[in-house]
């Protein structure tokens, strides 16, 4: 009996694969959730700092002024936030094990300048066959930040969002700015905006009629006295469903101007205080919110 045990053993052993590691004769399999260490793609990397700012251990330390991108190995908790927040996919989680140490290891890369993309010159005029050459169309983010002031609510939440504080947003004087230099292009303003009223375009591009260019308000004041007075747009304000709703407090906790209060079986709307991005309407779990044109 005690014979027949042994040699079923051996033969399952004989077809199954050993639980030894193998390696480095046999390349390592890694699971999909194994966590590993951090790499960047130096070609890539804008510094916008979002990687930095969404670290939850403040492991990644970003230097615009000296172009460079440095990481506490051992600081580092391998969470992949940095990864997903990556506006430009330049950091890469890499299966492989960091041993521990000792001594602090930082790793610091150098990143090269962006390249800015050369436009065509114009043709000399009169030339038979040919018109004057347009700008060369560049790719995503080679363009100015331009903001639609038609749908713009100036609720800042682009501003709050931006790494860099390039945006300057104020509600009460009508007035939204972009530093230009301080702007590194990472969408990350367009992606947080409620309205979906920023986007990456050539300069003086309009849409709508109204599409003005970012940090340009001496010239939209011009174009405004050159125009007829616009009609006012109705404000929109949210409208609850109390059936629907099951006071969550989501929409109080995303309301960038405070201007909901939810008790137990209580919702209460500070109109003079919305601003009507619609925010607590998206985000509503339940669905309980609409969004209408204040009588």
């Amino acid at each position: 009996m005690g014979t027949f045990k042994i040699a079923k053993t051996v033969l399952k052993s004989m077809f199954n694969k050993p639980a030894t590691l193998m390696y480095p004769v046999v390349a390592r399999e890694w699971q999909e959730r194994t966590r590993g260490s951090i790499d960047i793609e130096v070609e890539s990397c804008i510094l916008c700092g979002i990687c930095s700012k969404k670290c939850p251990t403040s492991a990644i330390e970003v230097d615009r002024k000296g172009r460079t991108w440095e990481i506490q190995r051992m600081q580092c908790v391998q969470c992949g936030a940095c990864v997903e927040a990556c506006p430009k996919d330049c950091l890469i989680m890499n299966p492989q094990y960091t041993s521990p140490d000792g001594e602090k290891t930082i790793d610091t890369f150098d990143i090269p300048e962006q390249k800015k993309p050369e436009k065509k010159e114009a043709a000399p005029a009169g030339t038979e066959g040919e018109s004057k050459a347009e700008p060369e169309a560049t790719e995503e983010g080679g363009d100015d930040l331009c903001c639609d002031l038609n749908e713009c609510v100036y609720c800042g939440l682009c501003a709050k969002e931006c790494p860099c504080d390039a945006l300057t947003v104020d509600r009460k004087e009508k007035v939204w700015e972009v530093d230009k230099d301080a702007c590194v292009k990472c969408g990350a303003c367009i992606d947080k905006c409620p309205k979906k009223c920023l986007s990456f375009g050539a300069a003086g591009e309009e849409k709508d009629g109204e599409k003005a260019e970012a940090g340009d308000n001496d010239k939209e004041e011009k174009k405004a006295e050159e125009k007829p007075a616009r009609k006012a747009r109705k404000k929109k304000l949210p409208v609850l469903e109390s059936e629907k709703c099951i006071y969550c407090r989501m929409c109080e906790n995303v309301c960038p101007r405070e201007a909901l209060s939810v008790e137990v079986e209580a919702w209460e709307l500070d109109e003079e205080k919305c601003i009507g991005c619609g925010i607590c309407a998206r985000d509503c779990p339940a669905e309980a919110i609409e969004m209408k044109e204040a009588e």
